[in-house]
């Protein structure tokens, strides 16, 4: 399933462009999320309207913020109507179903845009 959640990670970009609203709101967004499913991860740069999806491997690789969930969890964030504890990434922290770690100034500072980001293959599904 980890294979599954790191697709739905690497089509995040050309999900975002399909939503020029929140482009245009990322638009003064300037954050790297380290993304992980089990212990597998992407890190998803949202810079100035657009996002990439780049390795997480390799010494270095840096990020403002990270989102450590299980698999399923994020399988069941993407579900049609999700549960109130996967409805977003707050409510899977509340719940135990997320760990958030790093500088959490641009995260509060993007929160919607990057809620609204990772909540875009729910629709895709």
């Amino acid at each position: 399933m980890a294979d599954q959640i790191i697709a739905s990670f690497m089509r995040l970009p050309a999900l975002l462009i399909g939503h020029p609203e929140i482009a245009r709101r990322a638009d003064r967004a300037s954050i790297v999320l380290l993304l992980e499913a089990g212990s597998r991860g992407v890190r998803l740069q949202i810079e100035k309207g657009r996002a990439e999806v780049l390795t997480a491997e390799g010494p270095m690789r840096g990020w403002d913020i990270a989102l450590r969930a299980a698999p399923e969890a994020w399988a069941d964030h993407w579900q049609a109507v999700p549960a109130p504890d996967a409805f977003d990434i707050l409510g899977m922290v509340r719940y135990g179903r997320m760990r958030i770690e790093g500088n959490f100034a641009p995260l509060m500072r993007h929160l919607q845009v990057v809620k609204d980001i990772l909540a875009l293959p729910r629709e895709a599904a």
